[in-house]
């Protein structure tokens, strides 16, 4: 497993850091000990590109798989996100896809991401790699929005199978592992850290998990609006 990020997504942190205004604060509050599985808004990148950069933990993302495999992420971007998303033509996305491609799964394997395999059974190794990342004391960082291209500030609907990682994470630890919201506001240019979730261990899980989900979503709605914990401007 591994305990920090690679050279070039330092490289990379470091240049938008450095065209960023330097965060005031130099720590990150945390209200539990040991890991924890951060669940913050995606917000179209702003989320995870704010967050990333000022994050002073290593923490491993979940990532969609199809951008930690070139082919695949090559292929994605020329029928989704250039075509549909950007309107180019397949022609010019193909040109583009290809250095784009190569430089968004150097990033992300060099950000030690998990991959997230969507509609496969490949799942159960992302919820694998999760809880022996949080066995060796490394914190996890989830963005679960259905629609992550939903630039708004409320969080609408979200994916609620993450949360099988306290499932699998309790069946080894004997443990519940603490699901602690994040968001980053654009508005107001700060970080804002809610308290920490967990599964109560009480009823069967599905009914837990949608207690759960149903308490995260309204934690970060309620960050979005609150005042901030952590000043960045």
């Amino acid at each position: 497993m591994p305990t920090d990020y690679g050279n070039f997504y330092k490289f990379i942190r470091g240049l938008l850091r450095l065209s960023s205004k330097r965060a005031t604060v130099r720590t990150f509050p945390k209200t539990v000990a040991g890991p924890v599985v951060y669940v913050s808004h995606h917000r179209n990148m702003y989320g995870p590109v704010t967050i990333l950069k000022w994050h002073p933990e290593f923490v491993r993302t979940w990532i969609f798989s199809a951008f930690m495999d070139y082919r695949t992420c090559y292929d994605h971007y020329v029928a989704y996100t250039l075509t549909e998303r950007l309107g180019l033509s397949k022609g010019v996305a193909k040109v583009v896809a290809a250095p784009l491609a190569w430089f968004m799964t150097t990033l992300t394997k060099s950000a030690r991401g998990i991959p997230v395999y969507r509609q496969s059974r490949k799942v159960i190794e992302t919820m694998q790699q999760s809880v022996e990342t949080l066995e060796q004391g490394t914190s996890l960082l989830i963005f679960p929005d259905v629609d992550y291209s939903d630039d708004s500030v409320e969080v609408k609907e979200i994916y609620d199978g993450f949360l099988y990682i306290d499932k699998y994470y309790y069946r080894k630890t004997k443990k519940h592992i603490p699901f602690v919201p994040v968001v980053a506001v654009k508005e107001t240019q700060s970080f804002r850290v809610g308290e920490p979730i967990y599964f109560s261990g009480e009823g069967n899980f599905i009914n837990q998990r949608k207690i759960v989900a149903a308490e995260i979503q309204q934690s970060l709605n309620a960050l979005s609006q609150e005042g901030s914990i952590i000043s960045i401007s």
